[in-house]
């Protein structure tokens, strides 16, 4: 099982600026990752699922890049359902009762500082609930803490958030979602540079492929 967040809707933002007020505004995390993305896949019009959105802090960009698309959202946390659909009225919320009936329904669910949430054990299950909600050579993009950067371990470890996290390998990802038949189409390490630092991000191509990012992402088709 995910782990809820109920306790922590509210405070969400708030635990997140105290924890990266040194290095500049929470927003460009959620920009930065859309916007990947968005460079991966040029065209718009898509059904798109947030699995695991919290309280909706990635929206507003899929808003921006993706705007001829359909955006529904899906989380455990019942509390930060309520905050991301008040902050974002035009968003699809979905709760699990549906989301079991909705196979092969999106073209793209994208997955942000979930799995490590999820116990090991856990994994190949989700895994085949992604398969079910994705369309035939639909897309899933995750993107995960790299275990490799020191800084990412730290901050990891004194979140409130993440007391209950396990952190996973770029590697080990790609493996499980290979055993179930996806295709790898993209993966890269991310993150290199703070929001404070963001001028230099033009950089990142050239850095992609070595494992000192703050994240990594994979992108699989089924």
């Amino acid at each position: 099982m995910v782990e809820s967040f109920d306790e922590f809707a509210k405070n969400y933002d708030k635990i997140l600026e105290k924890q990266h007020k040194k290095f500049g505004d929470i927003n460009y995390y959620a920009e930065y990752k859309v916007k990947i993305l968005k460079d991966f896949i040029k065209k718009d019009n898509l059904t798109i699922l947030e699995y695991g959105c919290g309280i909706g802090r990635n929206f507003p960009f899929f808003k921006k890049y993706f705007p001829e698309s359909k955006i529904y959202g899906f989380d455990i946390s019942t509390e930060s359902l309520k905050i991301a659909k008040k902050n974002n009225p035009w968003v699809e919320i979905i709760y699990e009762d549906v989301l079991e009936n909705l196979h092969n329904f999106f073209d793209l669910i994208f997955i942000a500082g979930v799995f490590h949430h999820i116990p090991f054990d856990n994994h190949l299950n989700i895994i085949n609930i992604l398969r079910k909600l994705v369309t035939f050579k639909g897309l899933i993009c995750i993107f995960e803490h790299n275990p490799f950067n020191p800084l990412t371990k730290h901050l990891v470890n004194t979140c409130e958030l993440d007391k209950n996290a396990n952190l996973l390998t770029k590697s080990y990802l790609k493996k499980i979602f290979k055993k179930q038949n996806f295709k790898l189409m993209k993966e890269g390490y991310s993150l290199f540079f703070p929001p404070k630092l963001k001028k230099l991000n033009f950089l990142e191509r050239y850095l992609r492929h070595l494992p000192f990012g703050g994240q990594y992402y994979v992108i699989f088709k089924k």
